[in-house]
């Protein structure tokens, strides 16, 4: 229940952020666009997928990015609280909105429960791996990684691989696709395949689990 009570008081920055930046506004024009892309031929399943992946990297940029938000980790730690607990927070509130877009643009693109689904559980892998991305790297970290999650992450990974000279970096990205979370490995989420279930849940364990080293380095800093 302690832990629990910890990770609900740092859940609540959701609020503040949604209403005091740009974080709501933002969320409303990723809805607004992907319904819009949605009338000119994007199918429903992308727009889940897009909603709760792209929503994640802006809540995570919005929940941990900024210089200030890190610093603030490291006085939070000297409150009688965790790294895990602190993690775990930020990264509901990260993701929480972007399920709540899903639903929304779901609803919005008469799509169906189990394209929702999908979009929530891309939400969830790609939200925690955004989190502890800009948790090590800063706010440089969050446009690329939308970028990626926006282009290249509903690219299968064996269209560059089949490429006639694919090349050092091909491969890598061709890796980077196959193991990590990418939008095209979830699109069998709608179709109840229960290896990409397993991927897009582990992957969201382990990036709270990074995201929560990351934390816990801030700790040092400020005894530094």
């Amino acid at each position: 229940m302690r832990f629990l009570r910890r990770v609900h008081a740092e859940w609540l920055l959701i609020f503040p952020r949604l209403t005091r930046t740009r974080h709501g506004v933002s969320l409303l024009g990723l809805g607004i666009l992907l319904v819009w892309l949605s009338s000119h031929g994007l199918d429903p399943l992308a727009v889940a997928l897009h909603a709760g992946a792209l929503g994640a990297v802006i809540g995570a940029a919005y929940a941990a990015a900024g210089e200030s938000d890190r610093a603030a980790l490291g006085v939070a730690l000297t409150h009688p609280t965790t790294p895990l607990a602190i993690a775990t927070g930020r990264y509901l509130a990260a993701v929480v909105p972007a399920a709540g877009l899903v639903i929304a643009t779901t609803v919005a693109v008469g799509g169906q429960p189990a394209r929702a689904a999908a979009g929530v559980l891309a939400a969830a892998a790609v939200g925690s791996c955004a989190l502890a991305a800009v948790l090590a790297f800063g706010s440089a970290a969050a446009v690329p990684l939308f970028l990626l999650m926006a282009g290249a992450g509903a690219i299968p990974p064996e269209r560059l691989v089949d490429l006639a000279h694919p090349g050092v970096v091909r491969l890598a990205a061709a890796s980077a696709l196959e193991l990590g979370p990418a939008l095209w490995h979830y699109r069998d989420i709608a179709a109840g395949d229960v290896g990409a279930i397993v991927h897009a849940l582990a992957w969201a364990g382990l990036g709270v689990l990074l995201a929560s080293a990351m934390v816990a380095r801030q700790r040092v800093v400020v005894h530094r």
